[in-house]
């Protein structure tokens, strides 16, 4: 995932704070073993001196502590940050100290004396958490910019065949909407939409004369046509945070059976997004109309999918398919297109590029 702020190398950073130097000094110790960077105060007056949004990364705190207790230490930190994790840790245990600590908005509590194997487990649970939190919100700060560069690389693509770049949108929509139906995550969702939109991205590296052909590949031919695949995962891949992006490309063309290409993966061992992706680009591309063949009916396409389904295509995922495509809007809109000439009619089977 890409981090905005820090580096991805650089240690996270605690802020712990109590009137006991005895305790500060070996709480200070347990997180350095845990790789954190460590501030000390010894009082809530100074942390707060020393508190920024995203200075820190958690908060260690006592609960009794002169001028100012952790509650409403607590309290003030949340007003500058509603979502950085507090532990609180406190040798003045009672049911009533948890629940205010809770609803003041502790992330864990830690009683004195406490086990250093409990102490690591609280921590790197709040730390957890806090690295999810931070990731979900970089994605969605960074995903305007991921779908801008690959729209503008579909676009790319589209200004070689212009079809093929209309293509790339449509796949990012219908693969969206079956991860949808899923019920995956908003991350996992923008990774497919993007993945769809890039998956023919390696196409800029085929020659015109196979990409634009008229007529069928020859077997050299189609071997190039095939290193697309491979070459548009390559190209996606500049960045630890475009990887699940990158498999998708990568991947898009395997076979649920094992005799796809470029690394013949086998059934569930080929990503989810891809295995999405693979039935919307034999849908999408057998219902467009190509330079080396017009289009076939939709419901020609979707018996295709039904036909192959288990074979080339993760039976589960055309079963969703269906569903995630407006089929009858389709067919709708094809019936109205139907006087209009569509150009040479071929055989109904797409080339596999």
């Amino acid at each position: 995932m890409i981090d905005i702020g820090r580096g991805q190398d650089q240690p996270q950073r605690a802020l712990c704070v109590d009137d006991e130097p005895s305790t500060l000094s070996l709480v200070s110790r347990l997180l350095e073993q845990m790789d954190l960077v460590v501030t000390t105060a010894d009082g809530p007056h100074k942390a707060l001196q020393l508190f920024e949004p995203d200075r820190f990364d958690l908060i260690i705190t006592d609960i009794q502590m002169p001028g100012m207790n952790g509650h409403d230490f607590l309290a003030a930190i949340r007003e500058r940050d509603p979502h950085i994790p507090v532990i609180v840790a406190t040798g003045h245990a009672s049911l009533d100290n948890a629940i205010r600590a809770l609803r003041d908005g502790a992330s864990g509590m830690l009683i004195k004396p406490f086990a250093v194997s409990e102490f690591r487990a609280e921590v790197t649970n709040a730390l957890e958490r806090a690295r999810s939190r931070h990731e979900a919100i970089q994605y969605r700060f960074v995903t305007p910019i991921l779908d801008g560069v690959a729209l503008a690389l579909s676009a790319a693509i589209e200004a070689r065949d212009i079809e093929t770049g209309a293509h790339c949108v449509q796949l990012g929509t219908f693969g969206e909407r079956v991860a949808r139906l899923l019920g995956l995550s908003e991350q996992e969702r923008t990774t497919i939409r993007i993945g769809g939109y890039l998956h023919d991205v390696g196409k800029i590296a085929i020659a015109d004369r196979i990409l634009l052909k008229p007529g069928p590949l020859t077997p050299e031919e189609f071997a190039e046509m095939q290193r697309h695949a491979a070459i548009g995962g390559d190209i996606v891949q500049t960045h630890e945070a475009m990887t699940d992006i990158a498999r998708i490309v990568r991947h898009h063309h395997e076979r649920f059976d094992g005799t796809g290409y470029p690394d013949r993966l086998v059934g569930l061992d080929i990503p989810l997004g891809a295995r999405i992706i693979a039935v919307a680009d034999a849908f999408s591309a057998m219902t467009s109309n190509r330079v080396y063949r017009a289009a076939i009916p939709v419901e020609a396409a979707w018996a295709e999918l039904r036909k192959y389904a288990g074979t080339q295509f993760d039976s589960a995922i055309v079963e969703l398919f269906e569903q995630a495509v407006d089929i009858g809007g389709l067919e709708a809109r094809e019936a109205a297109a139907a006087a209009q000439p569509v150009g040479q009619s071929t055989t109904s089977a797409r080339r596999s590029g």
